[in-house]
């Protein structure tokens, strides 16, 4: 065989191997994406989870986060299991949702919780985490993907007699919890442009170059942002209370942890 013949045959070996692992990571993005599909519109869900469907944009947002089959989820601030309900049917029996609340959250959304959950009788691929952020635990890189829906700003939200949640513990504990590459992804209220951090605690927002700026100090790398839950027309000065329920701008980062 001629050098020119084996350049050739090795360059056709190359293209070959690149076809065939583009082919495979489509077919897996796509079923990822049917099987995000089926858990939204499973028979099982709340008739008050549907309602919010509309917009939580849930099949945008868990395809931008790379949610799929057999992954470890961990849902901070989970509040009443919205997300996390639907987690559990993408993740399946091989995978697991892991659902955080602490003492704030839980005064809020602990008996809606309890009754989704149903004492394990519901969710069966699901554990549940009562603990302060400061506090919580799990084992170094077991878990694919962190999702912190709304409650980036909590960060900052500073109740009477109750310990400040550490923002640089908490992201160091991300860091470790996170199989290497694993994705943070993070919803929040739009604050406006230059808002100090006390604004999570005023006015329940954030601004979100404050999040960029704590998450790429904490070594994790801006992967790309979503808009679909952007809103030209919210006034950024209001509470979220005084904002009819889903017209707050919210921004949609994923983070990487490389």
């Amino acid at each position: 065989m001629s050098m020119s013949s084996f350049k050739m045959n090795v360059y056709l070996i190359k293209v070959i191997i690149l076809w065939l692992l583009f082919s495979l990571t489509f077919k897996v993005e796509a079923e990822s994406e049917e099987t995000i599909k089926a858990s939204i519109s499973h028979s099982q869900r709340l008739k008050t989870d549907f309602i919010k469907d509309e917009y939580r944009k849930p099949q945008e947002i868990l395809t931008f986060f790379d949610i799929s089959p057999e992954s470890t989820v961990l849902d901070i601030f989970a509040g009443s299991g919205y997300y996390s309900e639907i987690l559990s049917r993408v993740v399946g029996p091989k995978g697991k949702v892991i659902i955080h609340n602490d003492a704030h959250f839980l005064k809020y959304y602990g008996k809606d919780l309890s009754e989704r959950l149903k004492e394990g009788e519901r969710l069966s691929n699901t554990t549940r985490i009562d603990i302060s952020l400061n506090c919580l635990e799990l084992k170094e890189n077991s878990v694919d993907t962190i999702l912190l829906v709304l409650g980036y700003h909590d960060f900052y939200y500073v109740m009477e007699n109750a310990e400040k949640i550490n923002v640089t513990t908490v992201l160091a504990k991300f860091k470790k919890f996170l199989k290497p590459n694993g994705i943070v992804g993070i919803i929040d209220h739009e604050a406006k442009s230059g808002a100090p951090r006390d604004t999570g605690h005023t006015l329940h927002r954030i601004d979100p170059q404050i999040v960029k700026s704590e998450m790429t100090k904490a070594g994790f790398s801006f992967d790309g942002e979503l808009n679909v839950l952007r809103n030209t027309t919210d006034d950024k000065s209001k509470k979220i209370w005084n904002v009819l329920n889903g017209s707050t701008s919210r921004f949609v980062y994923r983070f990487r942890n490389n």
